[in-house]
C-alpha cells in the first residue's frame, strides 16, 4: 500500500505479529503462545509522552479458561470473537504513539512481558500467581526482571534482528521513513450480562 509521496505505508500491527509468531517459535517459554488465535491492536494516546500505559493483554475468557463468572449472584459472559473460523482468547494492546516512543530495549521488554501475562495453557485466562496481585506475583520488579531476561535471551539468536528492525527509533522516525503508520485497531471486548 503507498501513499500520496510513493513511500509504503508501515504496518504495525502486522510487524507485531510477525515478532510475536517469530518469539513463539523460538522461545520455548513462549511455546505455548498461538498468534493465529490472537489479535494484534493499537490503541491511540493523546500525547506522544512515554508516561503512561505502554501495552496491555486482554483475555477474552475468565479464571480457568471459563465462558462465564458470577458476580454478585449475577451470571456474565465475554462475547465470542472469530475470526477465519478461529476463536481468538487474547487481543493485545499497544499504546501508540507513546509505545514506539520508548528505547528499543524497554519496547521489547514490554513485548515479552505482555505474552508473559498468556496464560500457561494458552485457555483465554491470564497466568496467574498466587495471593491477591495475581497478575504479577509479589513483585512487579521480579516480573520485569523475569521477562528482561526473556528478551536479552532472544536477541540472542541471529534472526531477531529481522524482527525487531521496526522497534529502533521513535514514532516519528518511523512515520518520516514511511510517510504514515496504519494498524487495525479492535474494541475491547466488555462482559455482558447473561443471567
Amino acid at each position: 500500500m503507498n501513499n500520496s509521496g510513493g513511500r509504503k505505508m508501515f504496518n504495525f500491527t502486522e510487524a507485531m505479529e510477525r515478532l510475536i509468531t517469530h518469539i513463539s517459535e523460538t522461545c520455548p517459554e513462549f511455546a505455548h503462545v498461538e498468534p493465529e488465535r490472537m489479535l494484534v491492536s493499537h490503541i491511540r494516546t493523546r500525547s506522544p509522552g512515554i508516561h503512561g500505559v505502554y501495552a496491555s493483554c486482554q483475555p477474552l475468557r475468565f479464571e480457568n479458561g471459563e465462558r462465564t463468572t458470577k458476580r454478585r449472584e449475577r451470571t456474565f459472559s465475554m462475547p465470542e470473537v472469530v475470526v477465519d473460523g478461529s476463536e481468538i482468547l487474547y487481543i493485545v494492546y499497544f499504546a501508540l504513539p507513546r509505545f514506539m516512543n520508548l528505547d528499543f530495549e524497554t519496547k521489547l521488554t514490554t513485548v515479552f512481558h505482555e505474552l508473559y501475562h498468556i496464560g500457561p495453557t494458552f485457555n483465554g485466562d491470564l497466568r496467574r500467581f498466587p495471593g491477591k496481585n495475581y497478575a504479577h506475583g509479589h513483585s512487579r520488579k521480579v516480573f520485569n526482571d523475569r521477562v528482561r531476561v526473556f528478551s536479552h535471551k532472544y536477541l540472542m539468536n541471529p534472526e531477531a534482528l529481522e524482527y525487531t528492525t521496526f522497534l529502533n527509533g521513535s514514532f516519528k522516525e518511523l512515520e518520516i521513513k514511511y510517510g504514515s503508520i496504519v494498524g487495525t485497531y479492535v474494541r475491547p471486548p466488555k462482559p455482558r450480562l447473561v443471567g
